[in-house]
């Protein structure tokens, strides 16, 4: 349960000590990454499934501050899927909390961009009252529900149109290089008199524009120059970074190693493979668990049409990340991976991935899984649940059409 796989949502059905874990994973959040990460509608659905009592969660709510761990945004997050599942509690808990909670506004955030505007829209009175200065940086003013209350409250508009003041100012003060040529945004890379403040928004206007194969160039002296975020730009280069991403790849000092690498496992050929098993490797020696998928999906790429000891080996490693990575968000890509390599056993696999905590898993779980009895019944669930994201809600409806 805390990797959020299926299989654990298909035990907690039966064991009776499930609430218990199900509550643990409720008071930690084990994400890996929490950008990432999925876990809100896991965790809701065994609260709703096992009836769970919501009073250990709203405290939670209540009693979670600024640092704590995530154990706020948790809490909101379950609270916000079951209120949209139709929860009553839920939704009066979260509507209560605009009115008095500290953290009122990031909840206000969270309903308007997941709930119908009816649900929350007679809020405007109770934000109108609650605004001070010192709200600023939490609004987005073009955004619900603030977009949505425009005109309604002369102190509702003075903060969005202080908030877009603010933010046309930090726009006009910014570093901007749009009108600058090609050439001389490299120039500036390569200049050790340009500060590591201008090297940043020049990266990131290049990364808007067509790779330019110059940055080769840049990469050449990257040992000597300061150079944040210059492996985004270079992997655009794609095909044409080859040549120079097996020398980044075959040094594992070299400040663009991973680049190399990912490079490679985007556009590189079979001589490659080594090397990207060298970066398998590399990333099993380390704690970070990132990256993994891209390295996969190469390594899948290039090893498809050849049986061997390196597509086992690849396959064995695939089925272990699925099984036992915290970063559930790479866990589509290693599926993907494995119905290529090995269709046949993964397919077996696919009927519990209905219940994975990843839209991702589950929308390949309901297009590709055998329409077993446990696959027809959780299909149905999810084509009914209005916590299901709609491309995978869509999915499973087809897939029950289809039988």
């Amino acid at each position: 349960m805390q990797r959020g796989l299926g299989v654990a949502v298909h035990r907690a059905r039966v064991d009776p000590d499930a609430p218990d874990v199900v509550y643990e994973c409720l008071r930690r959040d084990y994400r890996w990454d929490w950008q990432v990460d999925d876990r809100l509608v896991y965790l809701a659905r065994l609260v709703r499934d096992l009836r769970l009592d919501l009073t250990p969660l709203i405290d939670q709510l209540r009693a979670s501050g600024p640092n704590d761990d995530n154990q706020f945004d948790l809490a909101m997050g379950v609270l916000e899927a079951l209120g949209r599942a139709g929860n009553d509690e839920a939704r009066s808990t979260l509507r209560a909390y605009v009115k008095d909670g500290v953290r009122w506004i990031e909840v206000l955030r969270a309903v308007a961009d997941e709930w119908p505007s009816d649900w929350w829209d007679d809020l405007w009175e109770l934000a109108a009252a609650r605004l001070s200065p010192a709200d600023a940086d939490e609004i987005f003013a073009d955004s619900a529900p603030w977009s949505s209350w425009a005109g309604r409250d002369a102190r509702l508009d003075a903060a969005c149109d202080a908030v877009r003041r603010r933010v046309a100012d930090a726009r006009a003060n910014r570093l901007c290089f749009s009108h600058t040529a090609t050439s001389d945004l490299i120039a500036k890379l390569l200049s050790r008199s340009v500060d590591r403040s201008v090297k940043i928004p020049v990266l990131a206007e290049l990364r808007r524009r067509d790779p330019d194969p110059h940055l080769l160039e840049v990469a050449a002296r990257v040992r000597d120059l300061d150079l944040p975020f210059l492996g985004g730009a270079l992997r655009r280069l794609g095909a044409v970074a080859v040549p120079a991403a097996r020398e980044w790849a075959a040094d594992p000092e070299h400040p663009l190693c991973w680049t190399g690498q990912r490079i490679l496992a985007g556009y590189g050929d079979a001589d490659d493979v080594p090397a990207l098993f060298t970066a398998l490797d590399q990333l099993e020696a380390e704690p970070g668990w990132c990256g993994f998928d891209d390295i996969t999906s190469g390594l899948t790429r290039l090893l498809d049409a050849e049986p061997g000891p390196g597509r086992d080996r690849l396959a064995r490693t695939l089925n272990r990340l699925l099984r036992s990575s915290p970063h559930s968000y790479e866990r589509a890509s290693y599926l993907t991976s494995l119905l290529i390599l090995d269709p046949e056993e993964t397919t077996r696999l696919l009927p519990v991935c209905l219940l994975d905590c990843e839209p991702g898993v589950r929308l390949i779980a309901a297009q590709h899984a055998p329409l077993t009895d446990d696959t027809v019944k959780w299909l149905t669930e999810l084509a009914g649940d209005p916590m299901e994201e709609d491309g995978v809600r869509d999915a499973a409806a087809a897939r029950l059409t289809s039988r």
